[in-house]
């Protein structure tokens, strides 16, 4: 039997304009992303569930592999895979198909960013209560896909608990439904979970349905600037009262540890964020801590910069584990890290609750000259029991930093992943173990 050939870009394109009724063209991946392969590949911009459907069952008809993507913010975080014969855009569904302010809920397709989302949710005294290390250009599919999550989630959890339903195409043209558009759901298992941080390897989404929270009526940071033995101790008080911060992090915005600092948010009326002000100042009296209060928009503008200086340098690294270890280890990550960056230094926040930390900077010229060069903090996080992931890099450096799981995990993943895309069409390689 003769060995069937793949049609070229052009080919598919052509085919693809015609049966189903798409934008097509031919472009390299790095005109979608910078970082990515210059092999040409076939860009098909689905608007349409229909038309996401069409399109995979075109690929598994052809043996295609097929990267769905959004604005391609994303495409720098992850495992590396492997260069697709079809790049699926979802940035043109940017629908709002459903939105019920009364039972706190809203559907929307995944070409919907946060920046166009917010406002639609603010005029009814609403948000989604998510702040991922990304640009707010980013689409909801894109940060579900990629599973991030961001300070908030001391308060309001991850975006897995965010996430109540999916609708999801997968390779073989079937759609099917997870999870329920309602707050309070029991029915089987969780299936919407599985499809959060599985880098699209499992389905298409072609709908999010999102809890959402009212907008605070008043909102407060506290800065606490003092030794780093004396944040630790103040971040210990916090964590053992009865205070109910909706972030709280260890941050530094400079290049060494000097510039370390406690942020407290609070999501409370004006008299309760006052009380709890008052107790932070009482708690730190005795620790020679300075305290520093924002509010409204001035909190607003500092957690604003601190996202873009985690989400815009070129390499970032997260950090998980026990809090205490994760924050009492972060001095010497920074050092570590700022060894590495150029004159613009490095940014780190550490969960002081959540146990995850970034560390974002922009690599010096000669910083990745070694086969290894983040070989020290890898080394840092092993011997402080935290586990290290190469959140955002070049490729290069993501390939060699890939995270680790125990055989019987990998294998057990390798099940799910055969059950869903047998064929492996959808984003090979671009899970963990080369899924």
């Amino acid at each position: 039997m003769a060995l069937q050939t793949k049609p070229s870009p052009a080919d598919i394109a052509d085919a693809l304009c015609r049966q189903v009724d798409v934008r097509a063209r031919v472009a390299p991946m790095c005109a979608i992303h910078p970082g990515e392969s210059s092999r040409d590949t076939c860009v098909v911009e689905a608007a349409s569930e229909h038309q996401v459907v069409a399109a995979l069952s075109y690929a598994r008809e052809h043996g295609l592999t097929v990267l769905p993507f959004g604005t391609g913010r994303l495409l720098a975080h992850g495992p590396v895979g492997d260069a697709p014969d079809i790049a699926l855009s979802l940035r043109p569904m940017q629908r709002v198909t459903a939105f019920s302010p009364g039972d706190l809920v809203v559907s929307v397709e995944p070409g919907v960013t946060l920046a166009e989302l917010a406002p639609v949710l603010a005029e009814q005294g609403l948000m989604l209560p998510y702040d991922p290390p990304a640009p707010s250009d980013s689409t909801i599919g894109g940060l579900l896909s990629a599973g991030l999550s961001g300070p908030r989630r001391a308060l309001y959890g991850s975006l897995r608990d965010l996430a109540i339903a999916l609708r999801v195409a997968l390779p073989d043209g079937r759609v099917i439904r997870t999870g329920a558009k309602v707050v309070k759901n029991v029915a089987g298992y969780d299936m919407t979970k599985l499809y959060i941080g599985a880098w699209g390897t499992l389905g298409v989404v072609t709908e999010v349905t999102l809890k959402l929270r009212p907008l605070p009526m008043h909102r407060e940071t506290v800065l606490a600037r003092g030794s780093m033995p004396s944040l630790l101790q103040l971040r210990s008080r916090i964590a053992q009262s009865t205070l109910v911060p909706s972030r709280l992090e260890l941050v530094a915005m400079g290049a060494g540890p000097s510039e370390f600092l406690l942020a407290v948010d609070c999501d409370e009326p004006r008299s309760s964020a006052k009380a709890q002000t008052d107790v932070l100042r009482a708690m730190s009296g005795d620790l020679g801590i300075t305290l520093e209060a924002a509010e409204g928009e001035h909190a607003d503008a500092w957690w604003q910069t601190l996202t873009a200086r985690i989400a815009q340098p070129s390499v970032c690294i997260r950090l998980q584990g026990p809090p205490t270890a994760l924050l009492a280890a972060m001095p010497a990550v920074l050092d570590a890290a700022s060894a590495l960056a150029d004159a613009g230094g490095v940014a780190a926040c550490a969960g002081g609750l959540t146990g995850v930390a970034r560390v974002a900077f922009a690599p010096s010229r000669a910083a990745f000259d070694t086969s290894a060069p983040l070989e020290g903090i890898a080394q840092l996080a092993a011997r402080s029991g935290l586990d290290m992931v190469v959140e955002r890099a070049p490729a290069e450096i993501r390939a060699r930093y890939q995270p680790q799981q125990p055989p019987a995990v990998l294998a057990l993943m390798q099940r799910l992943k055969s059950t869903f895309d047998p064929d492996n069409l959808l984003c090979p390689g671009r899970f963990l173990g080369g899924m």
